[in-house]
């Protein structure tokens, strides 16, 4: 197990151990009904007792699974982004995300390694198209260190995702979307690069009152 995997290893560790703890506290205050889910836009399904939802306001966490990180040789399949968030979300209608990620990756030009680790602020903004189904465009901030400098680019993204409901006010969410990275300086290759990747992100949400 290499330092940058293990790296990776407990930053899920975590985000997983707090979408526990934050769903099973979800399940301890709202309650799923014996005959349906508990809707936070204040409907319950057929035979539910309903309650009003006070804000929409969510915090989560995602992880995202992407063909590298867009640029320089970083082109490995692997997970390339840990993500806390918070926000607010009408389902069926639209949300706002705001989120600050993190990832690791090594670039490798001859017979020489880096290991780069960058972090980025996101704001994702979607529409719901069908029920479950939304559009998702973002953009970022990527920030990313090395031993050979130290580094700022932007992204954009454009996507599609659908989430299910599980407990009471808890949702989970699956992202697929194309990033574009901007062109930038890479010090390791001492030339401008930009590229582009595709990814998916697993993850969730909690509605908090």
């Amino acid at each position: 197990m290499n330092a940058v995997f293990s790296k990776m290893f407990m930053r899920v560790m975590v985000v997983i151990a707090f979408a526990l703890a934050t769903a099973t506290s979800s399940f301890a205050q709202g309650g799923a009904t014996s005959s349906g889910v508990f809707n936070p836009l204040g409907q319950s399904s057929a035979g539910g007792a309903g309650m009003g939802m006070r804000l929409p306001l969510i915090v989560g966490g995602s992880f995202g699974i992407g063909s590298g990180a867009g640029v320089g040789n970083g082109s490995d399949v692997g997970l390339c982004c840990v993500r806390p968030m918070i926000g607010a979300w009408i389902p069926g209608i639209a949300f706002l995300r705001l989120g600050y990620g993190f990832s690791s990756y090594e670039e490798q030009d001859d017979d020489k390694k880096n290991e780069v680790e960058t972090s980025s602020f996101s704001v994702d903004l979607g529409t719901h198209l069908f029920s479950e189904f939304y559009l998702t465009g973002s953009y970022s901030r990527v920030s990313a260190l090395s031993a050979n400098g130290d580094i700022a680019w932007n992204e954009w993204s454009v996507g599609f995702g659908t989430f299910w409901f599980v407990f009471s006010r808890t949702l989970l969410t699956l992202d697929f979307g194309y990033h574009w990275v901007r062109k930038h300086y890479d010090p390791f290759v001492d030339r401008d690069v930009s590229g582009g990747r595709m990814q998916m992100n697993i993850g969730f949400a909690v509605f908090v009152y």
